[in-house]
């Protein structure tokens, strides 16, 4: 289905009949070889959201990436991750090596709490590095990791999906090692204030890719959602962070508008208008205020 013009995938099945691939999902999870579905998806993407996460292990070939408002070429030895919400789009693909998985956060969070995923692992974050090149012995390390998951897929085993829970969770903490090694990540911090950001930002997320008329704005509303005062959201936020509550959410909102701008041919107005800003004027004023440019000006750098 479209939302705001934009293809929305609430699961992997509708992904990938999309983009044409049989894959097998495991309640959640799939895994798949790319030189298999290299051999069947298209070679550009429009742009999409999904309700899913992915990562992929690219050995050799290249594609070019575009990952909310991020464009990059990926290449040999080179690990890629799309968080929940992420709007993607891809062209120019060269046939390629190495692996895709999918899954859900539902998943996951039989085993493992939910908001873990952003928390834990902060290359599914809204403006995170999307990829990360890593050394062919790294990537040979990971792609045992992926076979040993395929192999077991061909077995019957009653206990099957807790043992891929198992992997991605060491594929998961593996990547974040190589993530902090390569790129670096800020320390996680476990109390209460540390849940109360996890649960802001996981609603600030819910805001976008929805066909609801109404969506939260102000930090009053975030606060009433979380049963909080808006004035210790906002202390906690602030403490942790060194934003305050509004400014998480205007950050949200602009890269939002970015990948918008850079992915899709939507108007000024549409996209004013898609993010529930009263008038376009209102959102050109609050892109310029935030970056010293006009949305225009954005699409076209």
């Amino acid at each position: 289905m479209k939302i705001d013009g934009i293809h929305t995938f609430s699961t992997i099945k509708a992904y990938q009949d999309f983009i044409n691939f049989e894959g097998i999902i495991y309640n959640g999870f799939s895994i798949a070889r790319l030189e298999e579905t290299a051999k069947v998806i298209p070679e550009s993407m429009p742009p999409y959201r999904k309700r899913f996460f992915k990562i992929m292990l690219i050995l050799s070939g290249e594609i070019d990436m575009h990952n909310n408002q991020n464009t990059a070429q990926l290449q040999n030895n080179t690990l890629f991750f799309s968080g929940e919400g992420h709007i993607q789009s891809w062209e120019s693909i060269a046939p390629m090596t190495g692996y895709v998985l999918y899954f859900t956060s539902d998943f996951y969070s039989i085993v493992h709490k939910k908001n873990k995923l952003h928390s834990d692992f902060p290359f599914f974050t809204q403006n995170a590095s999307m990829s990360i090149k890593i050394s062919p012995e790294e990537s040979n390390h990971l792609q045992r990791t992926c076979e040993n998951i395929i192999s077991l897929s061909n077995q019957d085993l009653s206990n099957k999906e807790d043992i891929f829970r198992s992997y991605l969770n060491i594929l998961l903490l593996e990547s974040k090692n190589l993530y902090k090694e390569k790129i670096g990540t800020n320390s996680i911090i476990e109390d209460s204030d540390k849940r109360i950001l996890n649960n802001y930002n996981l609603l600030i997320e819910q805001q976008y890719g929805t066909d609801k008329e109404e969506v939260l704005k102000s930090v009053k509303e975030f606060a009433n959602s979380l049963s909080l005062h808006p004035t210790h959201l906002n202390y906690v936020i602030k403490s942790l962070t060194g934003n305050t509550a509004l400014q998480l959410i205007h950050n949200r909102k602009l890269q939002e508008a970015k990948s918008l701008l850079l992915q899709t041919s939507k108007t000024v107005s549409e996209i004013a208008y898609d993010l529930h800003f009263d008038n376009p004027t209102h959102f050109v004023r609050f892109v310029k205020k935030k970056t010293g440019k006009t949305p225009l000006q954005l699409r076209n750098t």
